[in-house]
């Protein structure tokens, strides 16, 4: 058994959350990861900027404000460079780089990668071409794809065709009003009775209306009474019902966002058999395989014209679906931590595996 240490500085949240309310992709991804070491014998702690200690499914939850650690075998920051030093003498120093890896070199902060000297957990190819010479370097390079949890995958294909809704689901602030604006122009006049649903983290209430809190914001302006109808913005809503969303749509717009490090929201809509249309915005090609479970385009109406075949062609978005289903299932979470420990407690073998009695593995780095 090996003592483990998380700690993420982003949004205030435990364990309990994953199954309470919407969050992000880095929440969800540590709640997940943390999980799956613990059931592998390890002893997991996450300091977050939670509330109080709480014990969530094996997992020590801790506030980041409260006494700080002296040491632990393994040591993860969850991306920001100043929660390095964080445990004061861990056997191993990781930092897990969950947001575009160009912000590590901030000359306010790549001196503590240097100090520390981290094994960076990469999530892309595209994060391990741009991670840059300025920073320490670790041979081989660790690319570890985030873990797809259990209820989106090894679905069955659907009977019939969903009617023609498509998906927008992630931050407003993450290209919304340009995916509305290829609608607008490309997409509805071809297909009148088409729904956008747009669903994500945001700040809207039941009963709020979004054109009246966005428009010129994350909305375009001037859009016709058919458009804004078309388009429908959901509060948040349980993981349950953003499931049933996306297997009730024909397909998912999203062209991606310079902050995407890995696009958890497109991976499982792929995972459930939903085609996507994307652009070749840094991580977006890894996640969609062009022209057999979506497509990539970077011109707007090349991207709204198959948004239109796929709320249209039965057999087109048929073939995507269950391409999607078969080849896009990624990895489990379980099959996550089983590399992590691997490749970062490979030092620690003698020890936690004679405790567990677990077979020998070999390092994995992609």
């Amino acid at each position: 058994m090996a003592t483990i240490i998380f700690a993420d500085k982003t949004l205030r949240y435990d364990g309990r959350d994953f199954e309470k309310r919407p969050l992000g992709g880095t929440e969800s991804s540590v709640i997940q990861c943390a999980r799956e070491l613990a059931k592998r014998g390890h002893q997991v702690t996450v300091y977050s900027n939670c509330d109080a200690p709480v014990m969530d499914r094996g997992v020590m939850w801790r506030p980041l404000d409260g006494e700080r650690p002296d040491t632990c075998d393994l040591y993860i920051a969850c991306h920001q460079p100043e929660l390095l030093g964080f445990v004061r003498k861990p056997r191993r120093n990781a930092i897990w780089v969950l947001w575009p890896v160009n912000q590590l070199k901030h000359y306010k902060k790549f001196w503590r990668l240097w100090l520390h000297r981290p094994v960076p957990v990469l999530m892309s190819l595209f994060q391990a071409k741009k991670y840059s010479p300025v920073l320490p370097q670790h041979e081989p390079q660790f690319v570890l794809p985030h873990g797809l949890p259990d209820d989106i995958r090894g679905r069955s294909p659907l009977t019939e065709a969903p009617p023609p809704r498509a998906i927008f689901a992630s931050h407003p602030t993450r290209n919304l009003h340009r995916v509305v604006e290829i609608w607008a122009k490309h997409v509805l006049p071809r297909v009148p009775n088409a729904v956008l649903d747009v669903y994500g983290i945001n700040a809207l209430k039941e009963g709020d209306d979004a054109w009246a809190a966005w428009e010129g914001r994350f909305l375009p302006s001037g859009m016709s009474p058919q458009v804004k109808a078309s388009v429908r913005v959901h509060p948040p809503q349980s993981r349950e019902t953003l499931i049933a969303a996306m297997r009730s749509a024909r397909v998912m717009l999203y062209p991606g966002h310079k902050t995407e490090a890995f696009c958890l929201a497109v991976a499982e809509a792929q995972a459930l058999g939903l085609p996507a249309i994307v652009s070749n915005i840094t991580v977006m090609p890894e996640r969609v395989i062009d022209g057999l479970t979506g497509f990539v385009h970077d011109d707007d109406a090349k991207f709204g014209a198959d948004a239109v075949r796929l709320l249209t062609d039965d057999a087109l978005w048929r073939s995507q679906h269950e391409a999607a289903l078969r080849y896009q299932q990624g990895i489990t979470w379980s099959e996550h931590a089983g590399r992590l420990e691997s490749f970062l407690l490979s030092d620690l073998e003698p020890i936690y595996r004679s405790v567990l009695a677990l077979p020998p593995t070999s390092n994995v780095t992609q």
